[in-house]
């Protein structure tokens, strides 16, 4: 990508780091999502939970909360408001529509006065993805005490319509779980794309070796290896290069895939010049498809999970993902049969690594063994030369 890393900017996606503004991390069924199709990515969490506090003044009313009554004042009926002044209204900081602006200690009958402002039907539907994805996260921190992380992937597109951007996505909720003990990637109602080869590249890194400086804790070699325990959660409609991933995680050994069979759809295309018609419109052909040892795979068949599992439709409309606990289940027992698995080990005592100049100057390289035969050959002290030699 552009800047040197995996994205622009020289880091994992934009701007330089683990992604552009956070993910647009989303845990619904796509069919809450906008315009109801996938690839359209949500805003940040940090901007949805701004969004949320914007719409704290609706809170009451949305819940139902009685309305207060108003006290009756002399000169009016008893519930009845006073007159009020008209509102002052201000132009918007950005130019827009003039706003109403309340002064701050304003209020209607001992009411604070506050501006609602309205939400498109698009708005509430980002609020409450936003808010299925936190409580699913939650739901998984909290039975699992902190143990097992939760990462969502609504499609496996480099850079998709809207705020679509799986690169960044992965990278913003795997890194900050780099050290849990296990991982759930739901790629569940995942349209596809093409990043899974990048996906299994991380998840494939092996601890084989560790480095550490003299103070804090010590790191991985291979670089931001994951040591603890995945599983993988696919539906139906789970398809294209979801389920390759999902496939790639059950023949490389690197955890169970939980859920129903998915959609059954890896046969590629490519796109090129010549299959655009004049009228503008065009078609693909079917290009190539995946095979493993001597049979074709994903194709009219799907992926068939290790662990069968079905969300029935009434129990998931309930807010019951029973393929969920599933996975937590699943991760736990794992998890407790190779308890502390995902925890760098301990630094080994450190060695006497002492500089001897005299040792050095006989030809000896500053060990104990060196220290020995220098005595020796000196006579400056009693040593067994064959325990020397050997």
């Amino acid at each position: 990508g552009q800047g040197g890393g995996y994205g622009q900017g020289g880091g994992y996606g934009q701007g330089g780091g683990y992604g552009h503004g956070g993910p647009h991390q989303q845990s619904v069924p796509q069919w809450m999502t906008p315009h109801g199709h996938h690839g359209r990515g949500l805003p940040s969490v940090e901007h949805k939970a701004t969004d949320l506090r914007r719409m704290g003044a609706l809170g009451a009313a949305a819940k139902g909360a009685p309305k207060p009554s108003l006290p009756s004042r002399p000169g009016t009926a008893a519930g009845k408001a006073p007159p009020t002044a008209p509102p002052t209204l201000q132009p918007k900081r950005d130019g827009g529509n003039a706003t109403e602006v309340p002064k701050k200690d304003e209020k209607v009958g001992g009411i604070q006065n506050v501006v609602v402002t309205p939400l498109s039907h698009w708005e509430c539907s980002t609020l409450r993805a936003a808010d299925a994805l936190n409580a699913r996260k939650n739901h998984v921190t909290s039975r699992s005490n902190g143990d097992i992380s939760y990462i969502y992937l609504e499609d496996m597109e480099q850079m998709g319509e809207g705020s679509s951007n799986s690169f960044d996505d992965f990278a913003a909720q795997f890194y900050p779980a780099i050290r849990k003990a296990g991982l759930i990637i739901d790629v569940r109602r995942n349209s596809g794309g093409n990043i899974d080869t990048w996906i299994l590249e991380r998840l494939r890194r092996v601890a084989w070796m560790f480095n550490t400086e003299r103070s804090g804790p010590g790191d991985t070699t291979m670089q931001y290896a994951f040591m603890g325990k995945v599983a993988v959660l696919v539906d139906e409609m789970t398809s294209s290069d979801a389920e390759i991933f999902a496939a790639g995680i059950q023949r490389l050994g690197l955890g169970k895939v939980i859920g129903m069979r998915s959609w059954g759809g890896a046969v590629g295309y490519s796109s090129n010049p010549e299959l655009a018609l004049v009228d503008g419109s065009g078609f693909t052909i079917p290009s190539f498809g995946p095979y493993a040892g001597d049979r074709w795979m994903i194709e009219q068949q799907g992926v068939v999970p290790d662990i069968v599992v079905e969300n029935p439709p009434v129990a998931a409309f309930n807010g019951h993902d029973a393929q969920l606990d599933a996975a937590i289940d699943h991760l736990l027992k794992e998890i407790a049969e190779v308890k502390g698995g995902e925890v760098i080990p301990a630094k080994p005592k450190y060695p006497d690594w002492s500089f001897d100049r005299e040792v050095c100057k006989s030809g000896g390289d500053g060990s104990k063994r060196s220290r020995d035969v220098r005595a020796l050959v000196m006579g400056t002290t009693k040593v067994d030369a064959e325990e020397v030699v050997a």
